[in-house]
């Protein structure tokens, strides 16, 4: 699984530990990247986590950003789905303006809806079955329906 985050800018900043759990309570370190330290500008960093457990359909992942001083804070709690017994995977998830759906069938349609059951956006798998949804701007944050086929998955827009 491959991570990334950035910074904006950053003010005596150590090192992030990049934490992952299989419930979204306890979280064990993974890894650790170091930081910039202190910086005006933007930094995007990324890590493969390359030991995912197996039979795990959800994955929550969080960064714990430690400064020099020790202090720390936490970043909020990222949901990842893995594939499912469908062999479908779905991310980001939460996602903001788009996600993108894997292992449909080639040409299949992928519809997204919400929770009145209203159709709010649509695409059509490639040949690799893989298909981009484009979330409209207007969308509201929450969950929401993604189905293909008899399939169905959980999407969060944030």
């Amino acid at each position: 699984m491959r991570l990334a985050w950035a910074t904006a800018s950053e003010k005596n900043s150590a090192r992030f530990e990049v934490e992952r759990s299989s419930d979204g309570v306890r979280f064990s370190k993974v890894a650790e990247v170091a930081a910039a330290g202190s910086s005006g500008t933007s930094y995007a960093y990324a890590l493969l986590d390359a030991g995912l457990p197996a039979r795990v359909p959800t994955l929550y992942y969080r960064l714990r950003q430690v400064d020099l001083d020790n202090s720390f804070n936490y970043s909020p709690v990222r949901i990842v789905a893995l594939k499912t017994a469908t062999g479908l995977a779905l991310f980001p998830n939460p996602a903001t303006d788009g996600a993108t759906l894997t292992g449909a069938e080639p040409g299949a349609q992928v519809q997204v809806y919400d929770a009145l059951g209203r159709m709010v956006a649509t695409a059509t798998a490639d040949t690799a079955g893989t298909a981009t949804l484009v979330l409209p701007q207007w969308l509201a944050k929450g969950v929401y329906v993604v189905r293909t086929g008899a399939a169905v998955l959980r999407l969060s827009v944030e």
